[in-house]
């Protein structure tokens, strides 16, 4: 099972690496001057094949330029190679690559939007992640081409064909750099989303259509909708209320309720209730009751909002969340204040309906008591 996971991994690590497309061109360029270069060509040609059929979309640009590349220098070595030099072929092959390589760069605009248009964030980005690698490649390659051109030019040819190994050598290294560099990258960049926060994206009737990330997600705005946790906290027909951390998003410093939370993915609203409240008070046992689902969005965010309650009259559990820099409103206190700026937008929102309700059968039990 362990080992299953860990080829698993591994294979993953291959296919979300767009640099291992330039594998193809890397066992050419070994193969050329060892064996025929019918057979060399061959092998570079399947290898883009498979690693074509293997990928996805999105992260198979490169190995579907090297495809076109090895067909293109199949055909060639077939009618039009035997007359050339093994240097030559080398050369040529290398030349198609290259301004493969150039035509997907000039098509880059068409290929970014005509991805914009689907939902999957990731896939668009491992899209961004393919062409930067193949700019990379590119700039690479035509420096060492320029360079083989002029000692071609200069006729530096050197003792038993040193400069034939150097122009095969010298494109190995370039090869291999763009692969250590990007594998290096994305160990470094996966490292970082291991920590990362992860939110799903909803849409208005509360269905996961994907994820992203909370980082990410921020500085987008209002693009995307994600469910937000939030818990009324009433003791004795009170609300308690606390200023909101500096840290957050949506109104910073504006009063509201202690408990609230982004819901992770892949985690259901149980969850993230409890987690909202053990977060700030370690006490996962409060009696809770889901009131109402609501979409909010402004200029800065869009949220799909579950309201719940807890509404304690036990004073022990209540002094037992050990809350601190808020306190206790009354009904009449937050009317007096509505619409001064001193509430969260939510809230606003949501006294209305806790008034009419939960606030509203506190009055009727009150009377019925003192009746």
């Amino acid at each position: 099972m362990l080992r299953n996971m860990g080829e698993s991994s591994f294979i993953q690590k291959i296919t979300r690496n767009p640099a291992f497309g330039l594998m193809p061109m890397l066992l050419f360029s070994l193969l050329a001057g060892t064996i025929e270069m019918v057979a060399a060509t061959g092998a570079a040609l399947l290898l883009s094949l498979g690693g074509f059929l293997g990928v996805k979309k999105p992260m198979r640009l490169i190995y579907q330029i090297s495809l076109i590349t090895f067909a293109i220098a199949f055909f060639l070595s077939l009618f039009f190679f035997p007359s050339l030099a093994v240097i030559n072929r080398f050369v040529v092959v290398e030349i198609i690559f290259v301004l493969l390589l150039i035509a997907a760069r000039l098509s880059r605009s068409r290929i970014v939007s005509r991805s914009a248009k689907r939902e999957n964030v990731m896939l668009r980005n491992y899209l961004k992640e393919t062409l930067r690698v193949a700019f990379q490649t590119q700039y690479g390659l035509s420096v060492h081409l320029l360079l083989v051109m002029a000692l071609l030019l200069l006729g530096a040819a050197g003792p038993g064909g040193l400069h034939h190994r150097w122009i095969l050598i010298t494109a190995q290294l370039v090869l291999l750099a763009v692969i250590l560099l990007e594998s290096g990258r994305l160990h470094l960049l996966s490292k970082k989303l291991y920590k990362e926060e992860w939110l799903p994206v909803v849409n208005e009737s509360g269905d996961v259509t994907g994820k992203v990330a909370k980082s990410i997600t921020k500085d987008l705005k209002n693009r995307f909708m994600h469910p937000v946790v939030r818990v009324a906290l009433i003791f004795r027909g009170k609300i308690y209320l606390r200023e909101r951390d500096a840290s957050r998003l949506l109104n910073p410093g504006l009063l509201d309720y202690p408990f609230e939370k982004y819901m992770q993915y892949d985690h259901d609203i149980d969850e993230s209730v409890h987690n909202s409240i053990s977060r700030e008070c370690g006490n996962r046992h409060l009696p809770l009751r889901f009131l109402l689902k609501y979409t909010f969005e402004n200029d800065t965010t869009k949220r799909l909002i579950f309201l719940y309650v807890s509404d304690i009259e036990d004073e022990d559990l209540f002094n037992s969340l050990h809350l601190s820099g808020g306190k206790l409103w009354m009904e009449t206190q937050i009317e007096d204040n509505m619409g001064t700026g001193l509430f969260s937008e939510c809230f606003e929102l949501e006294f209305e309906y806790l008034k009419n309700t939960i606030l509203l059968a506190h009055r009727f039990r009150n009377r019925l008591e003192k009746g």
